[in-house]
């Protein structure tokens, strides 16, 4: 249930720290237009105005979390099973019982724990969110810099200063927490967890050519060393008789 939680907070907060990378790393060695970048960063200032991270990473976010978490609870362990690779005739006979029925078994106050480390998670993500910031600005604000062109910069900045534009603003990226989206997130778990063998098998498909990695045992003596080398440690000596 960890690791769910884990790849859940993953999945949310990604779009977050995708703004850094709008463009090609190829097309993001060029420096943008000074005018265009000038008028972007004014655009990126309201897009993502101080303590944005921190109040997005707040109550909203909580409970988008705990009711995707609440949703997940309620799939069939069958699911999880088949995502993990065992037979069908054996999820076959797993039946109907849900993750929820099997975790209060485990821990009578797994919801509660749950509940709590995400609060707590939330809270030292929203202070690491916040002091990048500022490195997010400069980012998106180079992006929009390649995207637009001077105009339409200039364009978006009118309607930023308009009372919808102001308030589009300064709302449209914390919205994406809000109860609608919250809702429509815990609507698509057990559509999400359904799709999910099916994504692990195309996974498997297109690396199906490849050789499998090396275990330890395959290793060369040299490639040990390496390996040694480069975690910073010493070979093993041979014991002295």
């Amino acid at each position: 249930m960890k690791t769910l939680v884990t790849a859940m907070l993953v999945a949310v907060a990604s779009p977050a720290l995708a703004q850094t990378q709008s463009v090609p790393p190829a097309q993001a060695t060029a420096a943008p237009d000074p005018a265009r970048l000038a008028v972007a960063r004014e655009l990126a200032d309201k897009l993502i105005p101080q303590g944005m991270y921190q109040r997005m990473m707040g109550e909203n976010f909580n409970r988008m979390m705990e009711s995707m978490v609440g949703s997940a609870a309620e799939i069939p362990v069958r699911d999880f099973a088949q995502m993990g690779g065992m037979s069908e005739a054996d999820v076959a006979a797993l039946g109907q019982t849900t993750l929820r029925e099997v975790m209060e078994i485990y821990d009578p106050y797994w919801k509660e724990r749950q509940q709590r480390m995400m609060r707590a998670m939330m809270g030292e993500m929203g202070k690491l969110m916040s002091t990048l910031e500022p490195k997010v600005r400069v980012a998106l604000a180079r992006a929009y810099a390649r995207e637009y062109t001077l105009p339409e910069l200039q364009e978006l900045q009118r309607f930023f200063v308009t009372p919808a534009g102001s308030h589009y603003a300064r709302s449209s990226m914390e919205l994406m927490m809000g109860p609608d989206m919250t809702q429509a997130m815990a609507e698509a778990m057990p559509q999400i967890m359904q799709q999910m063998p099916a994504l692990v098998q195309a996974a498997q498909a297109g690396t199906k050519d490849l050789p499998p990695p090396r275990k330890p045992e395959d290793l060369t003596p040299e490639q040990r060393e390496k390996i040694l080398k480069l975690l910073g440690s010493k070979a093993e000596q041979p014991a002295k008789k």
